[in-house]
Order: structure tokens, then sequence, then C-alpha cells
């Protein structure tokens, strides 16, 4: 994997990833269990349309993909096997702006009680129960990159808004008779992982503001519209270059803010 599929990877998994403890059965001792460690990414075939989370093990050599969901239109990327991890997640973590730290408390916690294969050490069913409670807490608590960051990655932000973000692109009639056109990009976050949405308005402005249906999620917004042209024609290219998921829609805006530019005389509403 070169470092460009890192840092988009970082981004995707800090937008629809997990990474959690599960637990084996030791069969010689049925009250106690081994701990071991597994990434997951799922996507959709509505949104994923050229596979390309089916092909993660391919492209990166780690893991297999299960499918699931009615005629299989869901697919998730599995990576538990040991020295996949210890090779995979050092290299995402660091890339990482919401999960890393939670992640990397995870990952020293696993090596610490893992054991040196697998037999050494396991855990009872009330430690297991206790360890689950604080995995939820760290999640809650530990949320940010492991250093500071000054600006997102391109990469990083294409894999991100790959995710948990929207390229809105629509267009209505409005009552003098023109086409107004709507754009805008926008992601949304849990509260307690706002951090990622303020350092997106920290690089690139736009508002953060409330979801309308839900007061745990906030939403950061960023217009490129006809007023906002300039920035979205500086902004748009270089996510193009990395989406995996999105990029037919980036591709449109691109186009349409480059055909209006190539159409002397043309006036249009301005959105936002």
């Amino acid at each position: 994997m070169n470092e460009s599929l890192v840092k988009y990877l970082a981004g995707l998994l800090d937008a629809d990833g997990s990474l959690s403890f599960n637990f084996k059965c030791d069969y010689a001792r049925p009250d106690r269990h081994f701990i071991g460690l597994a990434l997951h990414l799922t996507s959709s075939d509505a949104i994923d349309r050229h596979g390309f989370v089916q092909s993660l093990p391919s492209i990166t050599g780690f893991g297999s993909v299960s499918r699931y969901g009615k005629q299989s239109q869901f697919a998730v990327w599995n990576v538990s096997k040991r020295s996949d991890l210890e090779m995979l997640l050092p290299r995402i973590i660091k890339h990482m702006v919401i999960k890393a730290q939670h992640w990397q408390w995870l990952l020293d916690y696993w090596r610490t009680h893992r054991g040196l294969d697998y037999s050494e050490r396991t855990v009872s069913e009330d430690e297991r129960n206790a360890l689950s409670m604080v995995c939820k807490q760290s999640r809650k608590t530990r949320v940010g990159p492991l250093k500071p960051k000054n600006h997102p990655t391109w990469a990083w932000l294409a894999g991100y808004l790959d995710g948990d973000g929207c390229y809105s692109y629509r267009s209505n009639v409005a009552n003098t008779g023109y086409r107004q056109w709507t754009m805008n990009v926008s992601a949304c976050a849990h509260v307690n992982d706002i951090c990622g949405l303020e350092f997106l308005q920290k690089a690139f402005g736009g508002l953060i503001v409330d979801h309308s249906q839900s007061e745990h999620v906030k939403i950061w917004k960023r217009s490129l519209g006809y007023q906002n042209r300039n920035f979205a024609l500086n902004f748009l290219p270089k996510l193009v270059k990395h989406s995996r998921l999105k990029k037919h829609r980036i591709e449109q805006m691109i186009h349409h803010h480059k055909q209006r530019l190539s159409v002397p005389g043309v006036t249009a509403q301005a959105t936002v």
C-alpha cells in the first residue's frame, strides 16, 4: 500500500470503521476467554458501486470480505490475523484524526494481554464484561489524533467524506424563472466526535450546525455554489484524485463549474 491509500483508509475508517476486542472461549476452561482484536469496515453496494471494499484484501494483502443482507448487498472487510493487524494498524492510526487515541489504546492493551502465543493470558467472564464497559468509555473519552495536526491531508479528507460526508448537487426552477443550483459539501458526526468537524471548519471554513432530527449529531457544511466557485475549483479536484466511493458526484460538480466558466455571458442565481 502506498501512503495515499493508507491515508485514504484512515479517513474512511475514521468515518465507518470499527476496531474491537473479540473473545474466544478456552475450550479447556469454558469460563475463560482469549482476547482477540478485529477490524471491520462495512459498505453497501448502493454507495460502493465499484466494489472497493470487496477488493481490499487483494489491494492491501490483509483480511477477508464477507457479505450479508438481502441479496448480499453489504460487504464487510474483516482483519483479525495477528500479523496483519501488527502491520496495518500502526500505519493507519498515525493518520487518523478522530479514532486514533482509542484505537492505539486498544492495540496497546491487546499487545499487553494477549500473551506470547494466545495461550498465556485469558480473562474470566466478569473480566470480559468489565473490559467491554471500559472499551465503551474509552471510545467516548479517547478522541482525537495521536499528535496535533495542522491541516487535513487530501487523501484522509477524501476517505472521511466518502464515509460520513455528502456532496449535495441539486437544482430547481425559482419563481424568477432561473434554474437555481445548490452545491455544498457536508459531514455529520456524533457530538463526541465533533473534533473531526472542527478540524474541517478550521481548515476550510463553513458552519457547524445541529442536526434537525438528532440532538446527538452535528453537521459541518461548506458552500460550493457559484459565489464560492474559486474555492470549489481548488477544493474538489484535490479530492477527486483520491475518492473511491463518491468520485462521480465530485466530477459532476467540477464539470458544472467549468462548464459555466466556458460559456461567456451566462448568468445564474447564486446558491449556498
